[in-house]
């Protein structure tokens, strides 16, 4: 099954993309919001990991634009700061699976991710 990383940042997404590889994920990435829809179409990801820090209101645009696209079979968890609380809230209106809150440490990320996983069937 496929994950998609939305973030921004290069250190944290290298590290979030080694950390779900080493445990035998599939992951894409994109840096940047313009790129989501491409990416969507063309991994079909299960499971959408959204920086909600990707710039103004992107994080939660890209919420959206997943739910546009893959409906709600896809699952997304968000990578938000604990004080951003409305966002967080208007993350579940829009339909985000869980958020983790940053910093996070790599095996809470991997523990969450993995219940995500086992929770979700694959999109045929």
């Amino acid at each position: 099954m496929k994950i998609l990383i939305c973030e921004s940042e290069e250190v944290l997404l290298s590290a979030i993309e080694f950390r779900l590889r080493k445990q035998g994920y599939d992951v894409a990435f994109c840096k940047k919001k313009a790129s989501v829809q491409e990416a969507l179409e063309k991994e079909q990801p299960q499971l959408i990991l959204v920086d909600l820090d990707m710039g103004k209101q992107a994080g939660l645009e890209i919420v959206d634009l997943v739910r546009n696209a893959l409906g709600p079979k896809s699952a997304i968890l968000l990578l938000a700061d604990p004080d951003e609380e409305q966002k967080i809230m208007d993350g579940f209106a829009r339909g985000i699976t869980d958020f983790i809150s940053k910093p996070f440490k790599p095996a809470e990320l991997v523990l969450r991710v993995r219940r995500i996983m086992d929770t979700i069937t694959p999109i045929a």
